[in-house]
């Protein structure tokens, strides 16, 4: 007869077991910190190789790209953003434009948009690869590498989303036309959409696009902080507006405008005409006054930061969007122009580089040429975009710039990576 006490004996099975559990528990604690030490390898390997640098050597001929917040973003989340880079500098482009100011965000953090009832950057781009790190950042020390300039593009000048928090938290700083609207070529969004989806497929879609009114002391602050921002706190080789920098003919109605304008003549009304001469050129001096401002300022932060405009060939700018910007040329106000001429025809291509009131400033101010490489969905055959570089060297421009990364460089272009390389390093020299 056994004296065991099964009470003792029950005691040391659950000891066992608990102790069982323990150990497996410890284990697979050990097994996950063992994985998360490998990923973190892994990401520091993908975060910190970098492709061989192609030092370039300098040229005062531009041969730029714009490249969007969106391809921004998708380069530098995929850990591509050195390879893209570099295989921009072995195609010898010696400028980037990246986009940084689109649809009421910025792609690198901010207080100023902040400050202004905005959000601190674009919601694709509010997660850093690594701390102290954003997307800008990691475009400047990348272009650097290869000894290229980076220009931060602010795509977006005075355009702004009707709908982004800092059109919602200033509404004064918005422009009109005659009749009051906000939002001068409103699209509709899907009905069957909420809201919150309706409002964001009119910011990409453009459907919802307001102005931010130039003649606002506010509006002129805000923006001007806003590039003034980037200069001081990113090793920017400059900042470039382009087009959007401008008011749509039919707006500048609104009441401070209005009463502003009445203050200077007398108390009479603008005219009811949005292209009565007068009042075109009243419009248009206040965006040359705020542009003075801008320059002033970044170049009191660096002296040798390039101010790049982007316009379209003067007499449409001026008519259609009150940017007088031959003006801008003759005061000194800007640096280099990069004028988007972008035709569906060869010929009248062609034909605009001579006859469009900018081929004479040549020798005033460097005057490359913008290239349109054609939407995402379709874009340009390569051999245009060729005869077009052959042109704009023909009648001596100071370089061009190519509209956009993704239809010149990326995938969606319409020829092969060797062909574009060999055709691009015989039109552009070492």
């Amino acid at each position: 007869m056994s004296d065991a006490n099964p009470s003792s004996s029950g005691k040391s099975s659950d000891t066992l077991s608990k102790r069982r559990l323990l150990r497996a528990k410890l284990a697979r604690r050990k097994r996950r910190r063992y994985l998360a030490l490998w990923i973190a390898v892994v990401w520091l390997v993908l975060a910190s190789w970098q492709a061989p640098a192609v030092k370039l050597t300098t040229s005062s001929q531009i041969r730029g790209v714009w490249m969007t917040n969106v391809a921004a973003a998708i380069n530098y989340y995929s850990f591509r953003l050195d390879d893209a880079i570099a295989n921009l500098a072995e195609h010898r482009i010696n400028t980037l434009y990246p986009s940084v100011w689109n649809q009421g965000y910025t792609l690198y953090p901010n207080q100023v948009t902040e400050q202004a009832g905005g959000q601190c950057c674009d919601r694709i781009a509010n997660v850093p690869l690594y701390p102290f790190d954003d997307i800008l950042h990691s475009l400047t020390r990348q272009a650097h590498r290869h000894n290229m300039r980076l220009i931060p593009w602010f795509e977006y000048g005075l355009m702004i989303p009707a709908t982004s928090p800092i059109a919602r938290a200033h509404p004064e700083w918005l422009t009109t036309n005659r009749a009051g609207d906000i939002i001068p070529a409103p699209l509709s969004a899907h009905p069957l959409l909420p809201q919150p989806l309706k409002n964001f497929q009119m910011e990409i879609s453009g459907g919802n696009i307001a102005w931010l009114n130039p003649m606002h002391p506010e509006v002129r602050q805000f923006l001007t902080d806003l590039i003034v921002d980037v200069v001081k706190r990113y090793p920017v080789d400059g900042i470039q507006l382009d087009d959007h920098f401008s008011l749509p003919i039919s707006m500048g109605y609104d009441p401070y405008s209005v009463q502003l304008y009445q203050d200077s003549h007398g108390g009479a009304l603008p005219p009811d005409d949005p292209s009565a001469p007068g009042w075109i050129a009243w419009r248009a001096h206040a965006i040359t006054t705020l542009l003075t401002d801008i320059t002033q300022a970044v170049k009191q932060v660096r002296p040798e930061a390039i101010v790049s405009v982007s316009p379209n060939p003067p007499g449409f700018a001026y008519r259609k969007y009150l940017q007088d910007w031959v003006q801008w040329v003759n005061l000194g106000i800007v640096d280099e122009v990069v004028v988007q001429l972008y035709r569906d025809d060869l010929n009248i291509f062609e034909q605009d580089l001579y006859n469009s009131g900018f081929h004479n400033l040549r020798t005033q101010i460097p005057i490359a040429i913008g290239l349109y490489t054609g939407p995402l969905k379709s874009a340009k055959e390569f051999n245009r975009t060729v005869d077009e570089i052959s042109a704009v060297q023909q009648a001596g421009y100071q370089g061009v710039s190519f509209f956009s990364w993704e239809t010149t460089f990326w995938f969606l272009k319409k020829a092969s990576d060797l062909e574009v390389k060999q055709t691009l390093l015989r039109l552009f020299p070492a």
